[in-house]
């Protein structure tokens, strides 16, 4: 089957933040000048309001929305597969079996529809069978279902005459090679209407064959007919067709007038285009045929694919922001990873290959994306450039947070210059957008920037929010707290907690939910029951996470 070609997906984290979906986008631009082909961004989650207002401040269409990337169906199949319909001879779909070195056809009807396989392996069990039963399909009896028209076609003959030509029967084929007085003897006179009669350019036969009012007179060999035989023939509805064949190769290529729904098997294995690779590789693989039938919810015939497709990998990946797959895209440990750029610790699987990473101690990855830039001596357009503005000035808090370094700022100075649009103003134009809390349901403002983590055998997750103010949070805090000990029990969490940074006063505080013993653990001043005061603290990564490692390590 014909693969696709392999495309390339940018994508960061789900519960995707600025700085993962812009420098997802500005990583694919490079990329692509860089000169490679198919390159796409995406995000895996729903950009926030504040996300979505950089990308428009600057013009720049959001990257696609993509939930997963597992392979299917869809990614693999041809959508102009081979295939023969309902009517075609054996012989058509013979050929088509052997010119394209496949040994499978799917047989649709004239509607589209889906009716079966034609498997090169059950035509050829059907065809040399050993049991010398007579059957239609078999090649070592005289019996052949087929019509008129397709024994035509098969004999590349011509019509002299012709009745019924599209009725599907059964044929009793006898070839007049002795006198007429032994074949006479020879052939059945009961069913008449059967009689397939193969003569060559005796009169005496085809006379006789009108007489007892045979189905079909093949005449090989092109030999002519008189008028009035064929006048004859026509009126008792006798079909006599003309081939330029010997009678051997008649009665070879007889067999093969055989319309293929006959042979066709209706009970086979289907697939849609959703159906995910991983979920069917183990029936694909032992089955001892090599093409498969794609269909829709109507059983209409959609495309195709081989076993040897089963493992092809439509995409690759370059994950930003991350590298931990837990917090990846759905279906990653399926298709290959083939570069990193991110600014967190080092935990992703063991690749096969090698592959190219940029990990590095700074605030953004729209930093190291930045400098990428400009080390490959890539041009960097304003509108990619005000993104990445957007995404250091997010993750870094405006540069203030403790995760910031002089590579922050001079990505930033770069960026500004560029884009000419001063970087305080646009840090007010960002968190101006409005009050996130406010603004997402419960479970939107535990979840759109949440990670997971794990600390021995303990299961954890930590999301953060920026506010302008704590205002927000204490109004609706009760049913925070309610909310987050419904994802704690729904994700089987040994702890969960909410870190909400006020980037006014530079001090976080913490909304934890988890085991007695594990709050307890908590190296921070609680300010009443579930919540704490977390002086100075701006980074979840950088400040929050070691300490809580540290602390759920040693549990008190």
């Amino acid at each position: 089957m014909t693969q696709n070609k392999v495309s390339t997906i940018v994508i960061g984290h789900r519960n995707p933040d600025t700085d993962s979906i812009a420098s997802a986008h500005a990583l694919a631009e490079l990329r692509r000048f860089k000169g490679i082909t198919n390159v796409t961004p995406a995000c895996a989650g729903l950009p926030g309001e504040r996300t979505e207002y950089i990308f428009n401040r600057f013009k720049v269409p959001l990257p696609a929305l993509r939930n997963d990337v597992h392979p299917r169906v869809s990614d693999i199949m041809t959508t102009t597969p081979l295939h023969v319909r309902c009517g075609n001879s054996l012989l058509e779909a013979f050929s088509l079996l052997e010119k394209n070195h496949v040994n499978r056809l799917p047989v649709i009807d004239q509607d589209n529809n889906f009716c079966g396989m034609l498997s090169l392996f059950r035509l050829l069990g059907d065809l040399i069978q050993s049991s010398g039963a007579e059957s239609g399909s078999s090649l070592t009896g005289r019996a052949v279902r087929s019509s008129v028209s397709l024994i035509l076609e098969v004999l590349k003959g011509e019509a002299l005459s012709l009745h019924n030509e599209n009725e599907i029967q059964d044929f009793e084929v006898y070839v007049a090679a002795m006198n007429i007085e032994s074949f006479k003897e020879h052939i059945p006179r009961a069913n008449p209407e059967k009689l397939t009669i193969v003569v060559g350019d005796r009169a005496d036969i085809h006379l006789m064959a009108i007489n007892i009012g045979a189905r079909i007179m093949i005449i090989t060999g092109a030999r002519q007919v008189d008028e009035v035989v064929v006048q004859a023939a026509r009126a008792k509805g006798v079909s006599i067709i003309q081939t330029p064949f010997d009678s051997a190769t008649v009665i070879r290529r007889l067999k093969f007038s055989c319309p293929v729904e006959l042979l066709t098997l209706p009970e086979v294995d289907i697939f849609r285009p959703e159906d995910r690779l991983a979920d069917i590789r183990r029936n694909v693989m032992m089955q001892h045929e090599d093409i498969f039938p794609v269909v829709d919810e109507h059983n209409r015939l959609l495309g195709a694919f081989s076993k040897s497709d089963i493992d092809y990998s439509p995409f690759n990946l370059i994950l930003v922001d991350h590298n931990e797959f837990d917090n990846g895209v759905e279906g990653i440990e399926e298709v290959p990873v083939i570069e990193v750029v991110d600014h967190h610790r080092l935990s992703m699987p063991a690749t096969t290959m090698p592959i190219r990473i940029t990990c590095d101690i700074v605030g953004s990855t729209c930093t190291l994306v930045t400098e990428m830039f400009i080390n490959e001596k890539a041009e960097l357009s304003q509108s990619t450039a005000g993104v990445l503005m957007g995404g250091i000035i997010s993750d870094t808090l405006m540069l203030r947070s403790p995760t910031t370094t002089d590579r922050d700022r001079t990505a930033l100075d770069y960026l500004q210059n560029l884009t000419g649009v001063n970087a305080e103003k646009l840090t007010e134009e960002i968190f101006q957008v409005g009050s996130l809390i406010a603004r997402l349901s419960l479970s939107e403002v535990l979840t759109a920037d949440k990670k997971n983590f794990c600390c021995g055998k303990l299961n954890f997750a930590i999301a953060q929010i920026e506010e302008v103010s704590f205002e927000q949070f204490s109004a609706r805090e009760e049913e925070l707290l309610e909310q987050a000990k419904v994802i704690t029990d729904t994700e089987n969490l040994d702890f969960f907690g909410l870190l909400i940074t006020n980037i006014i006063r530079e001090n976080s505080i913490l909304l934890a939910v988890g085991s007695s013993e594990l709050l307890r653990a908590l190296p921070y001043r609680k300010i009443h029951e579930h919540l704490y005061d977390l002086p100075g603290i701006l980074s979840r990564k950088k400040q929050l996470l070691p300490h809580l490692l540290k602390a759920f390590g040693e549990p008190k």
